[in-house]
């Protein structure tokens, strides 16, 4: 304990991650997020449909307009913000950590050092073996709250994070 140092470090003086050296995820990834939105517009206007077909008495056609409008917005909306959103998302590889950045309304960042990393995983689902992409999911000492998961990357090049960071990770064992 003689010789603790706890220095002040003032914000001007903190490194910089500049945005633009992030890595974008492959653009086939968005294909993957407009079929799920395609699949969620389906089963919503089967469940309408259904309901229409179902119902004893059928509601007024001011009722009948207002929800599919609704649900035309709320998919139009779905679709516009993935677009612009999209070229958002990214990762940073760093010596020390590995950082994944999303949002376009809400702004997320999320950082995550090799010394908290418990193990990595890369996993795929079916749309992911269509179109080759994996995610790479990091899970922290900290829990759920502050695990990582990097979805939409080429699957060679998430088995590369993968053993890179498990490396990484091995050397704090």
């Amino acid at each position: 304990m003689e010789n603790f140092i706890n220095s002040i470090l003032l914000p001007e003086n903190l490194p910089e991650i500049a945005l633009e050296d992030f890595t974008r995820l492959d653009k086939r990834y968005l294909k993957i997020i407009f079929i799920r939105i395609t699949v969620f517009a389906i089963v919503l206007a089967g469940g309408l449909i259904s309901f229409l077909i179902l119902a004893e008495e059928k509601p007024p056609a001011s009722i009948l307009a207002i929800l599919i409008t609704g649900m035309a917005v709320l998919i139009l909306y779905s679709f516009i913000i993935s677009i612009l959103g999209f070229p958002k998302k990214g990762y940073l590889l760093r010596e020390r950590d590995i950082s994944y950045k999303t949002g376009l309304i809400f702004y997320k960042q999320i950082s995550v050092t090799f010394n908290r990393i418990q193990h990595v995983e890369v996993s795929q689902g079916i749309l992911g073996k269509i179109f080759h992409l994996s995610s790479v999911k990091i899970f922290t000492a900290g829990g759920n709250a502050s695990d990582l998961s990097i979805p939409g990357l080429l699957s060679v090049d998430a088995q590369k994070l993968k053993e890179f960071i498990s490396e990484k990770i091995s050397h704090y064992e």
